[in-house]
């Protein structure tokens, strides 16, 4: 996976000049993550391209978790018009591969989780954009346009 063109410039604008830059798994969408790597230290670089994706929602929802003492990841830099966003990389360790490598851990966090959709609960919604018609079927035909070709 290629980073994009402008990544280089956009990372040095964001203090990361000459990081080195590898890909990270993705999502269905047209998003793409790389992590750039640079004096012992990373982040998470998005790539959302514009017309095909809008990184606000992202950054407006993980500026609403961590106004209220949630773990989101903090936003380092964004340029919406090339829809790039640095963010704090929080690393590849997961839920699962945790407790498959350590059972007796599995009670503790997922209590943790519990706990935390409690916390989450309690807070007045944030705003979502809206989830309209058109979108419903655009998500609902990934099936058809990326899932099944694939298949």
């Amino acid at each position: 996976m290629i980073p994009p063109a402008a990544a280089a410039a956009f990372l040095a604008a964001n203090g990361w000049r000459d990081a080195t830059i590898e890909p990270v798994a993705g999502d269905a969408s047209f998003r793409r993550y790389f992590r750039a790597v640079k004096d012992g230290r990373s982040a998470i670089l998005m790539d959302a391209p514009p017309p095909n994706e809008d990184p606000r929602p992202f950054i407006d929802i993980a500026r609403w978790l961590g106004e209220r003492g949630f773990a989101a990841p903090a936003i380092h830099g964004i340029d919406l018009d090339l829809g790039l966003v640095l963010l704090e990389d929080f690393g590849d360790v997961r839920m699962r591969e945790t407790v498959d490598g350590d059972a007796s851990r599995e009670p503790a966090l997922y209590g943790s989780a519990i706990d935390l959709l409690v916390r989450l609960h309690r807070e007045d919604p944030a705003t979502p954009v809206a989830y309209d018609r058109a979108t419903l079927h655009r998500e609902a035909n990934l099936l058809t346009e990326w899932y099944c070709p694939a298949l």
